[in-house]
């Protein structure tokens, strides 16, 4: 089995210090071998490694139930289902965007976020792809900086279910704190989709 190096997971797991957990797929156990962790430490929970602890009492079907961990509101991301958009966050986390972000109520703040990184350049860059944003328009830190990468529409309107369930969920309020963690990270797209 070959591991594809150029398309940016296994460097962004070692050079951004992400700490990943993974089902028994070979790939898996040799990112984990890799980076030094063991499968009983993972739990099938990607988080940076700053979160970690944040998250380590909580099972990945409880923050995909419950969209929370303890008293920490959480936006669960399935690699599953959403493969390059997962690959995208874990991309802009190991070039320094946050895990951990800020609710943004203000429809016109959400509004003026997507605009400023989904350009009308940056989509027709990405045509036929959807332009994602990372940190989510929706957070206070969304828009100007934010990460973008093209993904398929049929994984960002799945996104925005996931986001929109946690917010719900949890029911935020403006500037509340959220946490972003990737379930089933061993399924994270090896890289860009190709259509």
């Amino acid at each position: 089995m070959s591991t594809k190096t150029k398309s940016g997971l296994l460097p962004i797991l070692i050079i951004g210090g992400i700490v990943i957990a993974t089902t028994q797929t070979d790939i898996g156990q040799e990112v984990l071998d890799l980076i030094g962790i063991g499968e009983s430490e993972a739990g099938g929970i990607l988080v940076p490694p700053a979160f970690r602890d944040r998250v380590k009492e909580c099972a990945p079907e409880q923050l995909t139930k419950d969209r929370r961990c303890e008293d920490l509101p959480v936006v669960p991301i399935d690699a599953e289902k959403m493969p390059h958009i997962a690959r995208h966050i874990s991309m802009a986390w190991s070039s320094g965007q946050s895990a951990l972000l800020h609710y943004e109520v203000d429809q016109k703040t959400r509004d003026a976020n997507n605009r400023a990184v989904c350009t009308p350049a940056r989509l027709a860059e990405l045509k036929p792809l959807s332009c994602d944003e990372y940190p989510f328009k929706s957070a206070k830190e969304g828009g100007a900086g934010a990460s973008t990468q093209g993904v398929p529409i049929i994984e960002q309107n799945r996104q925005g279910g996931a986001i929109g369930r946690a917010y719900t969920v949890n029911q935020l309020q403006d500037g509340d704190e959220f946490l972003v963690v990737i379930i089933n990270p061993d399924k994270i797209a090896t890289g860009e989709f190709e259509g």
